[in-house]
């Protein structure tokens, strides 16, 4: 006896696909792989996605729309520390027969829709690209890498990479900031 895989996010169409009207469908599944949007953020192999979406038929095709939700995991920008959160995007997309990329449309098959490349591309375009733990993060110490959100350092020293010395002329100083210039380059104080 062969024990066939069922996919999760297939959706048998039956005598739906002849129908007009709405059918409301719940799909979850676990991801094969891991979605990566970035170096800073993923949806790791093997974490929960959820379809919930309904179904309306239509002349060769079925409208799906409705939520699709998952995990991510990444680092925060600023600090590197380990961040997660929950994904939910809302979704209104098109399934044909003979659909696909081309048209903007996913595949449909005669007797059945499988909504895995649908909840795939929800959750990708959802990814952060620049997560942060949260948005007042003060990150690290560029001289010694200590996570300055646990505790400022002890460094006094600001090391200034030598390559921008060219912009110390353009310092300005207190003094010169109560200055302006009239036409004509004459200058006067404020």
């Amino acid at each position: 006896m062969a024990i066939v895989a069922v996919d999760p996010f297939e959706v048998a169409l039956g005598e739906f696909r002849d129908l007009r009207g709405a059918r409301h469908v719940v799909r979850r599944g676990a991801l094969a792989d891991a979605l990566d949007a970035d170096v800073d953020s993923r949806a790791p192999a093997g974490s929960e996605a959820v379809a919930d979406v309904t179904l309306e038929a239509f002349d060769g095709g079925v409208a799906v729309t409705g939520t699709v939700s998952g995990g991510w995991e990444g680092e925060c920008r600023r600090c590197l520390g380990s961040i997660d959160g929950e994904l939910a995007v809302e979704v209104r997309e098109l399934f044909r027969r003979g659909g696909g990329e081309q048209e903007g449309t996913y595949p449909m098959a005669e007797d059945h829709i499988n909504l895995r490349e649908m909840v795939l591309d929800a959750l990708f375009v959802a990814l952060p690209l620049l997560p942060l733990c949260r948005e007042d993060c003060s990150g690290i110490c560029a001289v010694c890498g200590a996570d300055l959100n646990v505790a400022p350092c002890s460094c006094e020293e600001v090391r200034v990479d030598p390559r921008w010395s060219g912009l110390d002329v353009l310092h300005v100083s207190e003094e010169d900031l109560g200055r302006t210039r009239e036409p004509g380059g004459a200058e006067r104080r404020t």
